[in-house]
């Protein structure tokens, strides 16, 4: 559980679009620049998700807002829920009757140069828009070749895609080290694979996307069900 959940923080910043670039471009270059036009001109997203560890499949329905908003309502297994705001993650769990909250912003006082105390935000899980991350902590190459690739979405359909492969500069026991990206010419991302230092494989695949719709905010304000048990900061709070 408690890696799932650190893999649904990484999702909240994995998960954005890519716009077409030139196929001869480096991958590092390609993914850079991918980076910084996503951050001016996708604003929103649906889709359908399938999540894939092992055994267990898990599929949904997938809201997107640029930067840090993402909502899953979940079909399978039904009833469960996945939402963060930026400021707030949720997780509720139905047939635990369980909710997790976790605060992702946390406000710490500090002197500014003029030794004014002020209130900064700090962010406790979620990165940076865009691949800034990746751009530093892997190295990037293409996988198989630079050129346009098939690919077969779960209903059947083949398109062309790139495909990306990142390394972790240096191993690391959270996270992945090795991240594919399954990308089309126009941006989208149709899957990520990611692989931890234990060598377990996890996989989001994507389809049904409706570019920029207007979401609205309120998409991703949760109200958890009066019933349900809540158990609040659930990863801030693990070392307790």
């Amino acid at each position: 559980m408690k890696f799932r959940l650190f893999f649904c923080i990484l999702f909240c910043s994995v998960f954005i679009q890519l716009n077409a670039q030139e196929q001869l471009l480096g991958a590092k270059d390609l993914l850079a620049s991918i980076s910084e036009t996503y951050k001016t001109t996708i604003k929103d997203y649906e889709a359908t998700v399938t999540w894939t560890q092992e055994k267990d499949i898990q599929i949904g329905n997938l809201w997107f807002k640029n930067p840090q908003k993402l909502r899953i309502d979940f079909t399978e297994p039904k009833g469960q829920v996945l939402c963060t705001n930026g400021y707030e993650f949720w997780v509720y769990i139905d047939n635990m009757n369980v909710t997790l909250h976790q605060d992702i912003l946390a406000k710490e006082k500090e002197k500014d140069e003029n030794g004014k105390i002020v209130v900064k935000e700090q962010n406790v899980l979620l990165e940076a828009v865009g691949f800034d991350r990746f751009l530093k902590d892997y190295a990037i190459e293409y996988q198989d070749a630079k050129t346009l690739q098939e690919y077969t979405d779960k209903n059947g359909n083949v398109s062309s895609v790139y495909k990306f492969k990142l390394i972790r500069w240096r191993s690391s026991q959270n996270g992945f080290n090795v991240i594919y990206l399954t990308v089309e010419p126009n941006g989208l991302i149709r899957k990520v694979e990611g692989i931890t230092a234990a060598y377990k494989k996890i996989i989001f695949e994507l389809d049904d996307y409706k570019v920029n719709p207007g979401i609205a905010d309120l998409k991703f304000e949760y109200d958890p069900p009066a019933h349900a048990n809540t158990v609040n900061n659930f990863i801030s709070n693990q070392g307790d």
